[in-house]
């Protein structure tokens, strides 16, 4: 599994409406004038259109294509981070990250969900912080060190 960073987790909500801002771009790509039915002139005057119709629609195919391509990445990007969280084996980590990263709470409110105190929020607010940048500092040594604890180059 590649890794995941923090970078990637503080993106998260911000891949999601991008994902969602892309189909919506696609859905209005033929909106003002959809393409003709039959491009008049056959396949050649496709590959290489010599009326404004044929021109428009093809720039509208390849638009369509270059978001489809980046909604793909996109949507990758996302399932790599959706499945690094299913993987992670401790549970409080785990909540930590959906309730910041995921849903988009603040630490604060992250840390009356976790730890359940509306009275000691700011203190379980840094409680969260410290498990996520100790979760990753973590995860970085491990790497370093390799399977067999020695430093790697």
């Amino acid at each position: 599994m590649e890794e995941i960073t923090r970078d990637d987790l503080i993106q998260y909500r911000h891949i999601v409406k991008e994902i969602e801002s892309i189909r919506a771009e696609i859905e209005t790509i033929y909106a003002e004038s959809p393409p003709p039915k039959e491009v008049i002139g056959g396949r050649a005057s496709v590959s290489t259109p010599g009326d404004p119709t044929a021109r428009k629609a093809m720039k509208a195919i390849e638009a369509r294509e270059r978001l489809e391509a980046r909604e793909k990445e996109l949507q990758d990007l996302k399932d790599r981070i959706d499945n690094y969280i299913l993987s992670l084996e401790d549970h409080h980590i785990a909540a930590i990250i959906r309730w910041h990263y995921i849903l988009g709470k603040s630490w604060r409110e992250t840390g009356v969900e976790v730890y359940g105190s509306k009275e000691y929020g700011y203190r379980n607010a840094d409680n969260c912080q410290k498990a996520v940048q100790r979760h990753f500092e973590k995860k970085e040594r491990d790497r370093k060190e390799g399977t067999d604890g020695t430093e790697t180059d």
